[in-house]
C-alpha cells in the first residue's frame, strides 16, 4: 500500500513539473541520440559495405604479380585448403571515345555475372558478345553514354590497342555499380591526362593474352563474418599465408618460363638482328657501289662534255676564221669586179661611140658596096650593049676596073671593119661575160658564205644546245648522285639507328634479362584494396569522433540532470521528512527519485536511441554519397551497444538521483519538514569597494549579490554554458581544423602544379614544353621510419638541389613559422613526429626502397598534413645510403594553372616515352575537399545537436533558478515590480551567467577541440589546431542566441507567478 503511493507520489510529481522531466528527457534523448548516432553510423557504414562486398562477391584475397600469372597458377590456388573459388581476371588501361567525350578508363574482363568482382546491374543486361560492354552508373559515368551508345577504346600509347584486344569498339549493354570501386576516384594512369575516370568491363574473350593481371579468391566462410572486424581476417589471414607458402615455387617456375621465353626470343632477335645487318650492309654496298660508278659517270662525262666543247668551239672558230677568210676574198673578189665592172663600163662607153662609128662605117661601106655593084651592075649592062662607043666601052671598062677595085677596097675594109667590129663587141662581150661569171661566183660565194654562216650558227647553237643538255644533265646527274648520296646516308643513318635500336633493345633485353627480377606474388588482402581502405578510414573518422565529443556532451548532461535532480529533491526536502515519519525507509523514498530519473532516462534513451540509430546514419552515410558510389545505407539495430548506452545513461541518471538524495535523507524528519534556514548573509568583495558599490541602484546591488550569494548555482550554470559553448567552439573548430588541411597543404606547403614521373628521356621532353616555367627534380622512393618499437611508411624526397625550393615546396615550423634549412639534415613531417612522438635529435632507423637500414638523427621537424614524408639532401642521402641517384621525379609550376591548362599538358605530356606516371595537385586538392565536404555534414550535424544541448542546459538551469526563487520572484511583485522588470531582474543575472560561461566555455573549447583532434587524427592525415576567429564569435552568438531566447520563453513564466500561493508559509 505504502510503495503504491509513493509510485502515484512519483507520477504525480512528473505530472505536476513537466518542464523538469521534459527536460531531463530532452537532456538524454539528445545525448543518447548524439553518442549512439555517432556509434552506430560507421557500424550501418560498414555492415552496408560489406554486405554490398558479400552481395557482389568482392574478392577477399588478390594476387598480383610483377611477371604476370597463369592458369597453372589459378589451378595451384584451388587447391589450398580454406580456398573457396579462384578467378583469372585481365586489366587494361585504355582512353574511351564517345562522341567528342575522351576520357582514360580501366578495362576489367568479365566472365560471370556470379563470379568473383561481378557488378550490380542497374539497367540494361550483361554483355553476351564480344563486342559489348557495361559501364559504371550512368549519373556517374563521364562519358554521358546511354544504352546502345558506341564506344570507342584506342591505347593512348604507341601501340596499338589491337594487340591486346580484338574488339577495340563496343556496344553499351548495361549500367552498372561495383564494389570495387566504391570511390569516384579510379586512381591513376600513364595515358591521357593521367587520371581515370571510369570503368568497363568486358567478355574475357576479347583479351588476346593468357597471361591475367590479377588473380582474385573467395575464402570459404569469409562472407559470414564482417570484413571490417578482427573475425574476419582471422579467417582469411590463414588462407593468405597458404597462398604466400606456395608463392615461392610458383614464383620460381614463371621466372624460368619468363627466362627461357625471353632467352629464346633475344636469340632469335640476335640472329635477325645479325641477318638484317648483313643485308643492310649488302644493300648499303650495293648502293655505294651505285653512287661511285654513278659519280664516275659524271666525271667522264663531264670530261668528254669538255672535250666535246674544246672541240666544237675549235672548230666554230675555225669555222668562223674561214667564213671570214672568205668573206675576205669575196669582198676583195667583189672590188676586183666592181673594178673591171667600172673599167668595163668605161670601155664600154668609150667603145660605144666605136661601135657606133663602125657600124656607121660599115653601114656606109655597105651602101657604097652596094652602089659599086650596082654601078657595076649598070656598067656591066652597057658594056653588054654591043652598041657602046668602043671608047665609051673602054672608058666603061676602066670605070668598071676602078669600082671593082674600089669595090673589092671597099668590100676589104668593110669585111676588115666587121670583123674588127665583130672583134671588138666579141670582146666586150666577153668581159661582160668574164663580168657577169664573176659576179655569178662572188654571188655564189657569197650564198655559199651565208650558207655556212647560217651553218655554223646553227651547229653553234645546236652545240650550245646540246652542251647545255648535257650540262643539265650532268647536274641532274650531281643532283641525283647527291640525293641518291643523301639517300644512302639517310638510308644508311636509318639503318644504322634501326639496327642500333634493335641491337639496344636486344642488348637492353639481355640486360634485363640478367636484371630480370625473380617473379614476386602480392598476396593482397582487402586491407591493401583502396577502396576497402578509403571507405573504411572515413567510418573511423566518425567513430574517432564518437570516443570525445560524446563523452564531454554526457558530462554537461550529467552535470545538469545532477542539478535538476538537487533541485527537485530541495524542493521536496518537507515531502521527504514526510514521508520519513510516516514509517517509508530512506531506500524507498530515494528509490521515488531514482525511479523518476529511470523513467525520464528511459523516454529519453528510446527517443535518443530511435533518432540515433536512424536519423544519424542517413543524414551521415548521404554526406559520404559525394565521395563514394553505394546502394542505401541498411540500418542495424545493436542491442548490445544500445543496452550499454541504456545501461550507461541510467546510472548516470540514478546516480546522480542517489547522490542528490542521500545529502536531505541522512538529517531525521523533524529537521526535514522545517525549511531550511537560510544561509547568513556577507558582504561580498564590491560591497567593500563603495566607490563602485554605491554607484549601483537597488537592481544591478541585488542581481550582484544574488550571483555570488548562491555559489553552487552561480558554478552550475557557469560551466553548464561553458560546456555548451565549448561543444560548439570545438564543432566549428573541426571545420576550421579540416579547412586548414587544404589551404594550407595545397596552398602554401606544395605550390607546384604537377608531379611528373619521368627518367632521362622525359626530362627532355619537360625541356621542350613551353607551358612549363620552371621545374624542380627530385629522387622520390618508398621506405620506412622505425623509432621506440614503432614503425611508419614514409615517402623519401631527395630534390636535386635547394636553390628555390621554398617556390615548390615550404619547409618551415608550424610553431614558430620560421624557413627550415635542408641542410640541416633529415627532415620529417610534423604528422609523423606526433604519431611516432619524436622531437629534433632522436635518433630514428630508416631504410629505402631497397630495404637497406641506417641510423640517423631528425635534422627539423617541417609542418604537414598528408602523408608522411622525409626530405633531404642529395649529399644525406648519398652518405646514408652510400647508392648513387637517379632523379625520377620533376616538380612541375605551369605559367598558366588553369583547369583547360592542366588537362592539355597532362595530355600532351603523358603520350612521351619517358613520362611515367602525372600526378595534378589539383586532383588531390579536389579530392581532400571532397573528404572535407563530406565531415562538413558530419559537423553541422555535431554543431546542431552541441546547439540543441545548450538551448536545452539553460532552459532547465533558467527553470531551476526561477524554482529555487519563486518566493523571491512573488515579494517583488508584491513590491510593485512590473512584469519586465521582474523579467529584468532574472535575466540580468543570466546574462552575465552567460557572458561568463561563454567566455569560459571559448576557454575550455580550445582545449577540448585540441583533445578531438589529436584523437581523431589519422596516420597520414594531420588537422590544423588553429581555432579562426569566426569560429570564436559564431560559438559566442549561438550561446547568447539561445540564452535570449530562453529568456523570452521564461518571460511567459514568469508573468504567470501566483503571489499569494507562493508567498504562503510552508509551516
Amino acid at each position: 500500500m505504502k510503495k503504491r503511493a509513493l509510485k502515484k507520489d512519483i507520477f504525480r510529481n512528473i505530472k505536476g513539473s513537466p518542464g523538469r522531466f521534459i527536460a531531463i528527457v530532452a537532456i538524454i534523448a539528445l545525448g543518447v541520440a548524439f553518442f549512439s548516432g555517432l556509434k552506430i553510423a560507421p557500424e550501418d557504414m560498414k555492415f552496408t559495405a560489406d554486405k554490398y562486398y558479400d552481395d557482389y562477391n568482392l574478392m577477399d584475397l588478390r594476387i598480383v604479380s610483377n611477371l604476370g600469372l597463369t592458369n597453372e597458377d589459378v589451378d595451384e590456388i584451388k587447391k589450398i585448403e580454406g580456398v573457396k573459388e579462384v578467378s583469372g581476371a585481365y586489366t587494361l588501361d585504355a582512353l574511351a571515345k564517345a562522341g567528342e567525350k575522351e576520357i582514360a578508363l580501366r578495362v576489367h574482363s568479365f566472365k560471370d555475372k556470379d563470379g568473383i568482382n561481378t557488378a550490380r546491374l542497374l539497367k540494361g543486361r550483361f554483355p553476351e558478345k564480344e563486342d559489348e560492354c557495361i559501364i559504371e552508373v550512368e549519373n556517374q559515368n563521364l562519358l554521358k553514354v546511354e544504352i546502345g551508345s558506341k564506344i570507342k577504346l584506342v591505347s593512348g600509347k604507341k601501340e596499338a590497342l589491337e594487340e591486346s584486344l580484338r574488339n577495340t569498339e563496343f556496344t553499351v549493354v548495361g549500367f552498372i555499380q561495383s564494389p570495387y570501386y566504391l570511390s569516384f576516384e579510379k586512381g591513376s594512369t600513364n595515358i591521357g591526362n593521367g587520371q581515370l575516370r571510369d570503368f568497363i568491363m568486358i567478355q574475357e574473350e576479347n583479351f588476346k593474352t593468357d597471361i591475367f593481371t590479377d588473380i582474385f579468391v573467395g575464402v570459404e566462410g569469409a562472407k559470414e563474418l564482417n570484413s571490417y572486424k578482427d573475425e574476419y581476417f582471422d579467417v582469411v589471414n590463414p588462407v593468405e599465408k597458404r597462398i604466400k607458402a606456395i608463392s615461392k615455387e610458383r614464383q620460381e617456375i614463371r621466372y624460368k618460363e619468363i627466362y627461357t621465353e625471353v632467352k629464346e626470343e633475344l636469340d632469335k632477335g640476335r640472329r635477325e638482328y645479325e641477318e638484317e645487318e648483313s643485308k643492310a650492309q649488302r644493300e648499303l654496298d650495293k648502293a655505294l657501289e651505285k653512287i661511285e660508278e654513278g659519280r664516275i659517270e659524271i666525271e667522264d662525262g663531264e670530261k668528254e662534255l669538255k672535250r666535246n666543247e674544246n672541240k666544237f668551239y675549235t672548230a666554230i672558230k675555225n669555222g668562223k676564221v674561214e667564213i671570214e677568210n672568205a668573206e675576205k676574198k669575196i669582198k676583195n673578189g667583189e672590188a676586183q669586179y666592181q673594178k673591171g665592172l667600172k673599167e668595163f663600163n668605161e670601155n664600154k662607153e668609150q667603145a660605144q661611140p666605136q661601135f657606133q662609128k663602125a657600124e656607121k662605117d660599115l653601114n656606109k661601106a655597105k651602101s657604097a658596096i652596094a652602089l659599086l655593084e650596082g654601078n657595076i651592075s649598070q656598067i656591066e649592062m652597057a658594056l653588054k650593049n654591043p652598041e657602046l662607043p668602043e671608047e665609051e666601052k673602054i672608058n666603061l671598062e676602066s670605070q668598071l676596073k676602078e669600082l671593082k677595085t674600089t669595090l673589092s677596097n671597099t668590100k676589104i675594109q668593110y669585111e676588115t671593119g666587121k670583123k674588127e667590129l665583130v672583134k671588138n663587141k666579141e670582146e666586150l662581150r666577153i668581159a661582160q661575160k668574164k663580168l657577169n661569171d664573176t659576179k655569178a661566183q662572188l654571188d655564189s660565194s657569197r650564198n655559199r658564205l651565208e650558207n655556212e654562216k647560217a651553218k655554223l650558227s646553227s651547229e653553234e647553237k645546236k652545240g650550245e644546245k646540246e652542251f647545255q643538255n648535257a650540262r643539265a644533265d650532268l647536274t641532274n646527274a650531281k643532283k641525283d648522285l647527291e640525293a641518291g648520296e643523301k639517300e644512302y646516308k639517310e638510308e644508311k643513318q636509318n639503318a644504322e639507328e634501326e639496327l642500333d635500336k634493335a641491337l639496344r633493345k636486344i642488348e637492353k633485353g639481355e640486360r634485363d634479362l640478367k636484371k630480370l627480377e625473380k617473379a614476386k606474388w602480392h598476396v593482397l588482402n582487402r586491407k591493401k584494396h583502396y577502396s576497402y581502405v578509403d571507405y573504411g578510414q572515413s567510418a573511423d573518422r566518425i567513430d574517432a569522433l564518437s570516443k570525445v565529443f560524446p563523452v564531454f556532451f554526457a558530462l554537461v548532461a550529467a552535470l545538469v540532470t545532477l542539478t535538476t535532480m538537487t533541485r527537485m529533491v530541495d524542493e521536496q526536502r518537507i515531502n521527504i521528512g514526510t514521508l520519513k515519519a510516516l514509517g517509508y525507509r530512506k531506500k524507498d523514498i530515494a528509490f521515488k527519485y531514482i525511479f523518476y530519473a529511470f523513467i525520464a532516462t528511459t523516454i529519453g534513451v528510446i527517443i535518443g536511441i530511435a533518432v540515433g540509430y536512424t536519423v544519424f546514419p542517413i543524414i551521415i552515410f548521404n554526406a559520404y554519397a559525394l565521395m563514394y558510389v553505394m546502394p542505401p545505407v541498411i540500418l542495424n539495430f545493436n542491442f548490445k551497444l544500445a543496452g550499454s548506452i541504456a545501461l550507461a545513461a541510467i546510472a548516470l541518471t540514478t546516480g546522480t538521483s542517489y547522490i542528490a538524495s542521500s545529502n536531505e535523507l541522512k538529517e531525521n524528519p523533524s529537521s526535514l519538514m522545517r525549511p531550511k534556514a537560510p544561509r547568513l548573509g556577507k558582504m561580498i568583495l564590491l560591497e567593500k569597494m563603495p566607490i563602485i558599490w554605491n554607484r549601483f541602484n537597488f537592481s544591478y546591488k541585488v542581481t550582484v549579490r544574488n550571483l555570488f550569494r548562491y555559489k553552487r548555482r552561480f558554478f552550475m550554470t557557469i560551466f553548464g554554458i561553458a560546456g555548451c559553448t565549448a561543444l560548439i567552439l570545438a564543432g566549428f573548430g573541426i571545420k576550421d581544423s579540416i579547412k586548414t588541411v587544404v589551404n594550407e597543404q595545397f596552398g602554401n606547403i606544395f605550390s607546384y602544379d604537377m608531379q611528373v614521373g619521368l627518367d632521362s628521356e622525359g626530362l627532355k621532353v619537360l625541356d621542350k614544353e613551353k607551358s612549363i616555367e620552371e621545374y624542380k627534380l627530385t629522387f622520390s622512393e618508398g621506405g620506412k621510419i622505425s623509432f621506440d618499437n614503432k614503425e611508419k611508411d614514409i615517402s623519401i624526397i631527395v630534390p636535386r638541389d635547394t636553390k628555390n625550393l621554398n617556390k615548390f615546396i615550404q619547409l618551415k615550423d608550424r610553431k614558430s613559422g620560421k624557413d627550415i634549412d635542408l641542410n640541416d639534415g633529415l627532415i620529417i613531417t610534423e604528422g609523423m613526429s606526433r604519431t611516432l612522438e619524436l622531437k629534433k635529435g632522436d635518433v630514428v632507423v630508416l631504410s629505402n626502397s631497397d630495404a637497406k637500414k641506417i641510423e640517423t638523427k631528425v635534422g627539423g621537424i617541417t609542418e604537414n598534413y598528408t602523408s608522411n614524408y622525409i626530405y633531404m639532401t642529395p649529399e644525406k642521402y648519398r652518405e646514408l645510403f652510400k647508392e648513387p641517384l637517379e632523379y625520377n621525379e620533376a616538380l612541375v609550376i605551369l605559367k598558366d594553372d588553369s583547369k583547360e591548362n592542366e588537362e592539355q599538358i597532362t595530355k600532351s605530356l603523358i603520350n612521351n616515352d619517358g613520362i611515367n606516371n602525372i600526378g595534378v595537385l589539383s586532383t588531390d586538392r579536389k579530392n581532400l575537399k571532397d573528404i572535407i565536404t563530406s565531415l562538413d555534414y558530419v559537423v553541422i550535424l555535431m554543431t546542431f545537436s552541441a546547439g540543441a544541448l545548450a538551448f536545452v542546459v539553460l532552459y532547465n538551469l533558467t527553470n531551476i533558478n526561477i524554482s529555487e526563487r519563486i518566493r523571491e520572484i512573488a515579494t517583488i511583485k508584491v513590491l510593485g515590480f512590473y512584469d519586465r522588470e521582474v523579467s529584468a531582474y532574472i535575466y540580468r543575472e543570466n546574462v552575465i551567467l552567460t557572458i561568463i560561461g561563454t567566455f569560459t566555455g571559448l576557454v575550455i573549447g580550445i582545449f577540448l577541440h585540441r583533445f578531438i583532434i589529436e584523437t581523431v587524427e589519422m596516420e597520414s592525415l594531420m588537422l590544423g589546431l588553429k581555432l579562426h576567429r569566426n569560429s570564436y564569435i559564431y560559438a559566442s552568438i549561438l550561446t547568447i542566441l539561445f540564452s535570449l531566447i530562453v529568456n523570452i520563453v521564461m518571460h511567459y513564466k514568469l508573468k504567470k507567478v501566483k503571489m499569494v500561493e507562493s508567498l504562503k508559509s510552508v509551516d
